[in-house]
Formats: structure tokens, sequence, C-alpha cells
């Protein structure tokens, strides 16, 4: 792949906006205009600072007493709406993962973690080829890859994992993939669209706490029913155990999406990358790193600064906030050469798509596996695979993924 071409553009020109339309048709070129103008910056039009390179983020991403992560999920400063009660933007009643810091964050993380452990994901991985050979199996010669295959496989894994019962599996489907925007990461989501989201995650709430009932008298295998064990053991409270549930199905659904998505978008243009991938089904494992790394699914996250900070000898002041852009860290050529090439085979690669921390993605491990059984189907099911029309990008900056890719077998 051929490197992005820095635009002509001024990052400290009070009108230039990161969220310009006009800039996410290629942001990685905006990136470099970044990182190679000020690296350490404050944007004029949205209020923010910007952190771009890979020795800036990292250390950022890892420091949870001067800058919280908490903080800026609750406030989200970017946002120029807020939701109808002042306060969330999402329909959970309590503290998550996302909005603590350790250590209430890891008492609230502790007990889902061992349903992403090695050998719990590695019976899960059975279970999701079946998934991705009948979504094949369904598809015609000529089909949309986003709607009929990446969109569907991640969140009817999740079915899987969390061990959602036959009879509730059709309603928390459909509930789970009825709001396709993220109107919570879209600084110009209007009160129409928030309110929106809010009853839909409202409605998954009411469900997810039917099937958390079903599953305290049915209990099985899964992480619903580890969760009400870590319950009845004082880890998590009723509320909190449904927040977890949630916010897991949000943040692991679009996250996987994206990434599959996104990395068939690069895969598709690479000469002979979907045959090797074929003819050779373990570089899927070499394959999903690099697509984390070059076109990840998350851009950037956010920190409200504490107390002073300096970063590349740049004062930033108790009180400001803070974006960490993972997706430009990434591609920084000071931390590797040729960050802005994609190499289909390339040896790991320290890369921060999916965080590093305390903060780090739980469904990390999740995601990757479906990611492989994802690409390494694709390759082997459809060897013809190709592009039949033009992919289009969806308007969020944040989770910047596609919403179509029409292609034919």
């Amino acid at each position: 792949m051929h490197p992005s071409t820095a635009p002509s553009v001024d990052v400290l020109d009070p009108a230039f906006d990161p969220w310009d339309p006009a800039h996410l048709a290629d942001p990685y070129a905006v990136y470099s205009a970044m990182r190679e103008q000020v690296p350490v910056h404050f944007n004029t039009a949205r209020g923010l600072w910007f952190l771009t390179r890979y020795d800036d983020v990292t250390p950022a991403l890892k420091d949870h007493r001067r800058l919280s992560t908490a903080r800026f999920h609750i406030d989200k400063p970017h946002m120029k709406e807020r939701p109808a009660d002042g306060k969330r933007y999402q329909a959970f009643t309590g503290p998550t993962m996302l909005t603590t810091e350790p250590v209430e964050q890891t008492r609230l993380r502790r007990p889902a973690s061992p349903a992403f452990a090695a050998r719990a994901l590695e019976q899960l991985r059975g279970p999701v080829q079946r998934i991705a050979d009948d979504l094949l199996d369904r598809a015609g010669a000529d089909f949309d890859v986003l709607a009929d295959f990446a969109y569907p496989l991640p969140i009817m894994a999740i079915a899987e994992l969390l061990g959602i019962p036959a009879e509730h599996r059709a309603r928390f489907l459909a509930l789970a993939t009825s709001e396709k925007g993220s109107p919570g990461h879209d600084p110009d989501a209007t009160q129409g669209a928030l309110r929106r989201a809010a009853q839909q995650g409202a409605g998954l709430r009411d469900l997810l706490e039917d099937i958390v009932e079903h599953k305290r008298r049915h209990p099985g295998d899964d992480l619903i029913s580890h969760l009400i064990v870590a319950e009845a053991g004082g880890g998590l409270s009723p509320s909190e155990m449904t927040d977890t549930i949630h916010l897991m199905m949000e943040a692991g659904h679009i996250t996987t999406v994206n990434l599959i998505g996104n990395g068939l978008d690069v895969l598709l243009d690479l000469d002979g990358g979907m045959d090797r991938l074929r003819d050779e089904p373990e570089l899927a494992v070499a394959v999903v790193e690099e697509c984390l790394r070059f076109v990840g699914p998350v851009h950037f996250t956010g920190r409200a600064v504490l107390e002073d900070v300096e970063f590349d000898g740049r004062l930033i002041p108790r009180g400001a906030n803070v974006i960490l852009l993972l997706a430009a860290a990434n591609r920084d050529t000071s931390h590797l050469p040729d960050a802005e090439e994609f190499v289909l085979d390339r040896a790991p690669a320290r890369h921060l798509a999916l965080g590093v921390g305390a903060h780090v993605c739980i469904g990390a491990a999740l995601a990757r596996m479906e990611a492989q059984v994802a690409f390494a189907t694709l390759a082997r099911r459809l060897p013809g695979l190709h592009r039949t029309g033009p992919s289009s990008w969806g308007p969020s900056f944040e989770l910047r993924g596609l919403t179509s890719l029409p292609v034919g077998a």
C-alpha cells in the first residue's frame, strides 16, 4: 500500500477542524500533517489538545494519575449536544469500566476477564467459524460484505459468548443491530439521535435484565452465568452486572465490525493478498495485527487532565482535555520506519490500536480471533472475491469504519 500524501493543511489554523468531513476521506494524510507540523498541539476549533506521536500517546495511555479516562467518558467534552438528562450518552445506570479508574475499574473488570482468556476463546472459535460459514452460505454471488458478514458476525459471536438463550436470541440480535450508528461518538449528533440511541439502549437493557433472570434459573457455562456467580460472591451488584454486559456488547461489536471491514478494504486492493492468505491461512494472525495497526477500528481515545502534564516540551494544563490519536501514533515513522506501508506478513510490531495499560480493551483477544476467522474464511471460501462497487465510509472520526463494501464472489 502506498502512503497517504499529506495535504497542505495548517493544523494550527484556527479554522482547522479534525472532524471536518473533508478530512475523513483520508484521515491518515491529515494525521501525517499533524505529526510533522506540531505533534502536540491545541486545536482551537474544538478546544482540545491532540497527541499524535507514538512516544507521546503510549505514556499518556498508561498515566491514570494525571489523565482520566473516566472523566473524559463521562463528560465527553467533544460533544456539542448534551443528552436529555444532561449527564449520560448511554443507557448505563452506574459506573462502568470506562467511567472508573483503578482500583474501582479493576473491581468491575475482574469478573468478566476469565471469559476472554485464551482457553475460553479457543472454545468459542468453533462456534465463530460456524457463524462465518453460515453467513457466507446465505450470501449470494454478489453481496455487501459489511451488511451481510462483518456486521452480523461479531454480534452473533457475542450472543454465543454471553449465552443468550434461543428464545431470546432473535429479539437480542434485532435490538443489538437496530442502531447502526454511534451517536455517542459523533460530536455533531442531534438531540433526536441521542434520544433514539437512549431508547434503543433502554430496550436492550430491559431485555438483558430478562435474560439475566433466565440465567439465574438456568445457569450454563457462559459469561452471564459466570457474572451471576460473581454477583453472588459480592463482586458485582445486579445493576453493575447488566451494565457490564451492555458495555461489552456495544464496545465489542462496532470495533470488530470496523476491524473486519477496514482490513478487507485494504486486502482487496493488495495485489495477491487474499490469494496468499488462502494458501497460507496461518498468516491470518499477522494480517489481523497489521490491519489493527494500519487501519485500526478506533482512531482516538480521550483523557481529562487532572493536573498539569508535559509532552514534547509543551505544558497541557489541568482542566484541559486531550485526544490521544491512536491511528496517528500507529503510523508514526519515527517509531516504525515503514509505518505508512501495509506489510501482509510483517513481524509483530507494537501498536496501540486496542490500547495499553489498565484500560486496554478487555475484548481485544476476542476481536482478534473473530477477525482471524473472518479473513481466513473469506479467503478460503471465496477465492475470486473482488469489489463490485465503491466502499462507503461512515461519518465517525472516533470509530472510523465502512458502512458498505459491495463484493462479488
